[in-house]
């Protein structure tokens, strides 16, 4: 990330490069597959445009033109000729407080690990699976990464939860003789995660690409909080400013973003 760039009170200019939008999902996952296999960062973000469901392939947000610019040619000379760069004006410094569970992200899987390293330097880097199941579930996997923060103490594990179990959200953890669920990998951890706030924010039926890990998956009413902070006294109990503590964490998060610190 570069120099912040304000473009008026209160707001920063993020350029986003995008690497095509699909009508359908698989060619977007598609298109992503490519540019990894290039050595390029990129996930898939479900867009409404003209009232139609898209699914856009963004590969990179940068607080600088210049750096914008820079992906753009990489993701060009990597085959993909009718990628193009989007500004968009972000505030910074205030958060939502109904910030809803399901939704966009404004933040890389590098950035994610840069910050949680800026407390503790040994922590595992698993950014790119927040962004990447994510997407994929149409959660907010930015700010899903500052409730891990929470629940892990910045992946320093100090609570009753260890790090071999590979639980970085708490889930099932109720005191010293339960300590919670165990996951193999922390992809896998990382997957339940996503499906549990999924089980939360709706209705809507868990897509089947991914098999159903979260072992408490059916035990929550579904799309019985759709904001973060309705997770207040459900995730956590009683969990009095429960979600209004994940989203500080994400505001500092933000913050560092328009910092342009690296």
């Amino acid at each position: 990330m570069g120099n912040l760039q304000p473009s008026s009170e209160g707001a920063v200019n993020v350029y986003k490069v995008i690497a095509g939008s699909f009508k359908s999902k698989e060619n977007a996952a598609n298109r992503v597959s490519f540019l990894q296999s290039k050595g390029i960062e990129a996930f898939v973000q479900p867009v409404t445009i003209m009232n139609e469901r898209m699914y856009r392939v963004q590969a990179g947000a940068f607080t600088t033109k210049e750096n914008a610019d820079k992906r753009l040619e990489q993701v060009i000379h990597s085959g993909v000729a009718d990628a193009f760069i989007v500004s968009e004006n972000t505030p910074v410094g205030h958060t939502p407080i109904q910030e809803p569970i399901m939704g966009g992200i404004m933040l890389s899987s590098e950035q994610l690990d840069l910050f949680v390293k800026d407390i503790n330097p040994q922590a595992m880097e698993i950014g790119s699976y927040y962004i990447s199941f994510g997407n994929f579930y149409g959660i907010r996997g930015d700010i899903a990464f500052a409730q891990a923060i929470l629940e892990t103490d910045y992946f320093r594990f100090t609570g009753i939860v260890q790090p071999h179990q590979n639980n970085f959200s708490g889930l099932g953890s109720t005191g010293p003789d339960d300590p919670g669920a165990f996951f193999q990998t922390p992809s896998e951890g990382v997957l339940a995660h996503m499906q549990h706030l999924f089980a939360y924010a709706t209705n809507s039926p868990l897509p089947s690409q991914y098999s159903l890990v979260d072992p408490r998956f059916h035990l929550v009413k579904r799309g019985s909080a759709r904001a973060w902070v309705d997770l207040n006294g459900k995730w956590a109990v009683p969990g009095h400013n429960y979600g209004q503590t994940i989203l500080n964490i994400y505001q500092r998060m933000l913050n560092r973003m328009s910092s342009g610190k690296k």
